[in-house]
């Protein structure tokens, strides 16, 4: 029950944010989708990433929260943003390509989390950094020469 809060929590927040920045345009929508993939995106498919084999409880609770975060920041990016160039990336149908991998990911990630299953965890992380690295070499190939 307190799982299904939290989706449902996560998913009215994404849509309200969707609603948001379809109803302002790039200049008056504070933030960017590097913002955004900084701040938000890049701290949650870490953990993702780096929580391969979880142990205990507070192990299984974080990787959720990562998953969620990743989906609904996804869902953002999948908008646009103030950054230059934002709003053309987001026209693209290999920029939504790769961001929907990056959801379908996240949400394969959310469904081995609840049945607690580490094999499906750790294929869901393999599945989430292709589309992340593709992305980033296609549409910031200065992130990915780091």
């Amino acid at each position: 029950m307190k799982r299904l809060i939290k989706v449902l929590f996560v998913a009215g927040l994404a849509t309200q944010c969707s609603f948001l920045f379809a109803e302002n345009n790039a200049e008056q929508n504070p933030l960017s989708i590097k913002q955004i993939m900084e701040s938000v995106i890049t701290p949650a498919t870490n953990t993702l990433w780096e929580i391969y084999d979880p142990k205990t409880d507070e192990d299984w609770e974080r990787l959720e929260q990562a998953a969620l975060t990743t989906i609904t920041a996804a869902i953002l990016t999948g908008q646009g943003g103030s950054g230059e160039g934002d709003m053309m990336s987001v026209k693209e149908p290999g920029y939504q390509a790769f961001n929907q991998l990056m959801i379908n990911a996240a949400n394969d990630a959310l469904a081995a989390i609840a049945k607690r299953d580490v094999d499906a965890l750790q294929q869901a992380g393999d599945d989430l950094y292709p589309p992340c690295e593709a992305c980033h070499l296609t549409y910031n190939p200065a992130v990915a020469n780091q």
